[in-house]
C-alpha cells in the first residue's frame, strides 16, 4: 500500500514542484520537491526492511508539514489540496495517528492565520468553514479507517487461527519458522521445534464419534499453551498433529519441556470410557536446518521414530552425522 501511495503522490506533486519552480515560486517548489524526495525514500525504505509503520509516519509527518508551510505560502489557493491529504493519510498511518497529525495541521494553519506574518483566510465565516469542514472530514476518514483496521485484523485472525482450537494455523508457520532460522543465522538464536501427535486418534474417532475427538483437540491446545511461555506458539499443523515453536532453547531444556508435555497430557486428558490419552512427541533444534522444510521434516523423521518405537515418548532428531551412518 505504502508502494502505490507513494508512487501517487510522487507523480501527483511532481509537475507542480517543476511549475513553481519554472515561475520563480522557489520556496513551494523546494517544499513539493521535498515531500517528493521523502516519497521516494519511504518506498525505498519499506522495500528493503519489510517495515511499513515507521516510512509510512515519516511520509505522513513530511507531508503534514509541507502543507503547513504551502498554506503559509500560497493562503487560500491551496486550501482545497487539504481535503485529499487528509484522505491520503489515513493510508500511511494508524487511524488515531492519522487523527493527531491532522488534528495538529489544522491547529498549525489556523494559527498562522492569525499570526502577523500571513492571512491565510480571506474573513471569519471563511475561517470558521475550514475548521469545521476539516474537522468533519477527519472524523468521517478516522471511523472509516478505524473500522477498515478492524475488519483487517478479523481477516487476519480468521486466516491464521483454526477456528476449532484457536491454534495458529500451517499458513502462518512457515512465517515463523523462516524467522527463527533468520533469527539463528544473524544472531546465534537457538530455537526449538516439537512435533506432536495424538496416538491412536483415529479410533478415537472411529469409537466415540467425531464430536468427542474435536472435544479432545478442543481440550489440547489450552494445555499446551499453559505449559508454553507467552513467547512461543502452537500450530495445528493438520488433523491431530500440532506444531510448537519454542524461542531461545537449549535441546535438553527442549526435551524436558516436550517430557512434561507429554505427562500431561497422559494424566490430564482422558476418554469418555476413562482410559488415558497419549501423544508421540519428535524434537528438533534450528542448528542443523537448512531452511523451514528440513527442520521441520528433522521433527517428522523424529516423531515417526517416536511411533515405529511404541508411541507415548519423545524422541530427539538424529543430527546429521548420524542420520547418514544409519542410512549406511
Amino acid at each position: 500500500m505504502i508502494t502505490l501511495v507513494g508512487v501517487i503522490a510522487s507523480g501527483t506533486l511532481l509537475p507542480y514542484a517543476l511549475y513553481r519552480i519554472a515561475t520563480g515560486n522557489y520556496l513551494v517548489g523546494v517544499v513539493d520537491l521535498l515531500m517528493i524526495a521523502v516519497s521516494t525514500f519511504s518506498v525505498l525504505m519499506a522495500w528493503r526492511t519489510g517495515d511499513t509503520e515507521k516510512p509510512g509516519f515519516l511520509m505522513a509527518a513530511v507531508f503534514c508539514f509541507g502543507a503547513v508551510l504551502v498554506c503559509m505560502k500560497l493562503g487560500q489557493d491551496v486550501l482545497f489540496w487539504i481535503y485529499p491529504l487528509m484522505v491520503f493519510i489515513f493510508f500511511l498511518v494508524a487511524p488515531i495517528k492519522a487523527l493527531l497529525l491532522l488534528l495538529l495541521m489544522v491547529s498549525a494553519i489556523v494559527s498562522l492565520h492569525f499570526s502577523e506574518q500571513s492571512a491565510i483566510f480571506a474573513n471569519s465565516f471563511q475561517l470558521l468553514a475550514f475548521i469545521t469542514t476539516t474537522l468533519i472530514t477527519s472524523i468521517f476518514a478516522y471511523i472509516f479507517a478505524y473500522r477498515t483496521h478492524l475488519q483487517r485484523q478479523e481477516l487476519r485472525r480468521l486466516a491464521t487461527t483454526d477456528p476449532l482450537t484457536g491454534a495458529a494455523t500451517r499458513h502462518s508457520l512457515t512465517d515463523e519458522l523462516t524467522y527463527a532460522i533468520q533469527q539463528h543465522q544473524h544472531k546465534g538464536v537457538v530455537s526449538g521445534l516439537m512435533l506432536l501427535d495424538l496416538d491412536h486418534f483415529k479410533r478415537i474417532n472411529d469409537n466415540f464419534g467425531h464430536q468427542v475427538g474435536d472435544q479432545i483437540l478442543s481440550q489440547l491446545v489450552p494445555l499446551l499453551k499453559q505449559m508454553i511461555r507467552q513467547q512461543d506458539s502452537v500450530f495445528r499443523y493438520g488433523g491431530e498433529e500440532f506444531v510448537l515453536l519454542i524461542k531461545e532453547i537449549q535441546l535438553a531444556d527442549l526435551h524436558r519441556l516436550a517430557e512434561k508435555i507429554r505427562h500431561a497430557v497422559w494424566h490430564q486428558l482422558a476418554l469418555p470410557d476413562g482410559s488415558a490419552l497419549t501423544t508421540s512427541i519428535g524434537i528438533a533444534t534450528v542448528q542443523h536446518a537448512n531452511d523451514w522444510e528440513s527442520w521441520l521434516q528433522n521433527a517428522d523423521i523424529a516423531l515417526y521414530q517416536a511411533k515405529h518405537q511404541g508411541r507415548n515418548q519423545v524422541v530427539i532428531a538424529a543430527q546429521p552425522a548420524e542420520q547418514a551412518t544409519t542410512q549406511s
